[in-house]
């Protein structure tokens, strides 16, 4: 019999330690065989598992400065189904969250397509967002996205492991069917996180320098 996961709202419950990531972890395994193709987690399985590991970056509170939010950016391309697909799910599985918080700091979610470079950089500077989530995308060059969040200090997150290679900061994997956290170390210091040594030592960590796995 499958079973059913439950997914607590994000909120206070994300400042409840390492104990609440893992457990949160177990619960969300039981939720089935991962998505096919580029992501290997579902978005339902891996957003939640994202917006924990952010509340471990010691330095997200000063990233946001003086706005009173982190605005979280869904990066996607309306022309390819897969990617905007998952911007969908992610998207609604976002708005479904009760009390929408990470470290008691309010978290808002646009969506922004990408059409070209230069548009994308005046919407996340015009947003302010703090935190890019990447879909599954075609003929594009993930190194462009890395360089343009090092430069703002945008943490990357992406439910594809292979963009992590990339450079971009921050994944979620399956091993053994197990979701497993894949941080990309150069790339989130570069952008400006520093993740706690209790999430990195739950994570498989890899090195990259300008997007070049050492």
């Amino acid at each position: 019999m499958r079973a059913i996961k439950r997914i607590k709202p994000v909120g206070r419950a994300l400042n409840r330690g390492m104990k609440t990531l893992l457990f949160s972890i177990f619960i969300i395994c039981l939720a089935g065989p991962a998505a096919a193709q580029e992501i290997e987690t579902p978005v339902d399985v891996h957003i939640p598992i994202f917006l924990k590991i952010l509340s471990f970056d010691r330095n997200l509170k000063k990233r946001v400065g003086n706005g009173d939010e982190i605005v979280l950016a869904i990066v996607f391309q309306e022309k390819f189904r897969k990617s905007l697909n998952v911007k969908n799910k992610a998207e609604k599985f976002l708005a479904q969250l009760t009390g929408n918080k990470i470290a008691d700091i309010p978290l808002r979610t646009v969506p922004l397509a990408l059409d070209d470079l230069a548009g994308l950089k005046t919407a996340l500077l015009k947003e302010k967002v703090v935190v890019m989530y990447i879909t599954p995308l075609r003929a594009v060059d993930i190194t462009d996205l890395v360089i343009i969040c090092r430069s703002f200090h945008i943490t990357s997150l992406t439910g594809v492991p292979g963009y992590c290679k990339a450079g971009v900061a921050v994944s979620v994997g399956s091993k053994g069917g197990i979701p497993a956290i894949i941080i990309n170390r150069d790339a989130a210091e570069t952008e400006g996180a520093d993740f706690s040594s209790q999430l990195l030592k739950l994570a498989t960590i890899i090195h990259t320098m300008k997007g070049i796995e050492k």
